[in-house]
């Protein structure tokens, strides 16, 4: 299978090819571009791209963020979620390769007090979640053979100067340094290990997955209870305090509770990731091994 990864250098496409060996796929069959090999909102660059590579399978990590970003940017954040995206998608089918798409939990509303599955209505309410749905419309609209993948919290190892540095280790920053750190209580989501999500991928890809699937640790935790188990690690917990999303005041709204349940995963036999503390105590294993507390 010959994959090439748009968006590829951040941590989800990091772990595509951390991955490949143990789920029966060679790390070389996989191309990786950053946004300074190819711009997605670049037409033409995609389509040399893909002429060029050849790919079976594109995968497309490509995003517009932060969240909050995106409120103040909503032209660029629709340019490249959905946009971008729809014409990636046109463009894999004019060139015979299956894309996967990666979506987010954001999606939805947070109406629900129980995990999303794929049936559920989304109901997003800021312009990244707006913007991440009309891009899932256009990749499904594009090709049967597409697949959207909607996952949540991700958290990962990206090449030395891609993508945002994952909640987590902006946490365990501050908790080295005993920082006071305040995290909202109230927004609870499906904290998800990037290497977990790309086995889930791999997963799909084998068994000719399509459609919309949810890929997400098992299981749920508000961004408060991340944090304190990163603050315990570090043994700095008395640094730490719960908020509120009121009392914190983003820009961007965001769903209370956006939990996924990988239903449609499940019913194709694959096995389901994980649960959430499991995943977070084996990052911290193989990325912080010398991690003492502090105190």
């Amino acid at each position: 299978m010959d994959v090439l990864v748009f968006g590829g250098l951040g941590q989800v496409g990091e772990a595509i090819v951390a991955t490949a060996t143990e789920c029966g796929h060679e790390p070389e069959s996989i191309v990786q571009l950053g946004r300074a090999d190819v711009d997605i909102t670049d037409s033409a660059a995609v389509a040399a791209a893909l002429e060029q590579h050849e790919p079976r399978v594109a995968i497309n990590c490509a995003v517009f963020q932060p969240v909050d970003l995106c409120e103040s940017e909503p032209e660029a954040a629709f340019r490249v979620n959905a946009q971008a995206a729809g014409g990636l998608a046109q463009a894999c089918r004019r060139a015979a390769a299956r894309l996967v798409h990666i979506s987010t939990d954001y999606v939805f509303g947070g109406a629900r007090r129980k995990p999303y599955n794929e049936d559920h209505l989304p109901a997003p309410l800021s312009i990244y979640a707006t913007s991440k749905l009309a891009g899932e419309h256009l990749v499904l609209a594009a090709s049967p053979t597409h697949m959207v993948v909607r996952t949540s919290g991700v958290y990962g190892t990206a090449r030395e100067g891609h993508g945002t540095m994952p909640f987590i280790e902006r946490m365990l920053e501050r908790a080295l340094a005993k920082m006071g750190t305040q995290v909202v209580t109230d927004q609870v989501i499906s904290p998800t290990n990037a290497e977990d999500l790309a086995r889930g991928i791999w997963g799909l890809l084998g068994c000719g997955g399509t459609g919309v699937f949810h890929v997400a640790n098992r299981g749920e935790l508000s961004w408060f209870q991340v944090a304190e188990f990163v603050f315990e690690k570090a043994g700095t917990r008395r640094f730490l305090a719960p908020t509120t999303v009121a009392e914190y005041g983003a820009p961007a709204p965001r769903p209370a509770y956006t939990a996924l349940d990988n239903k449609r995963l499940r019913r194709l036999g694959l096995p389901d990731l994980p649960p959430t503390r499991e995943a977070l105590q084996r990052y911290f294993a193989t990325r912080h091994p010398d991690l003492k507390p502090v105190e």
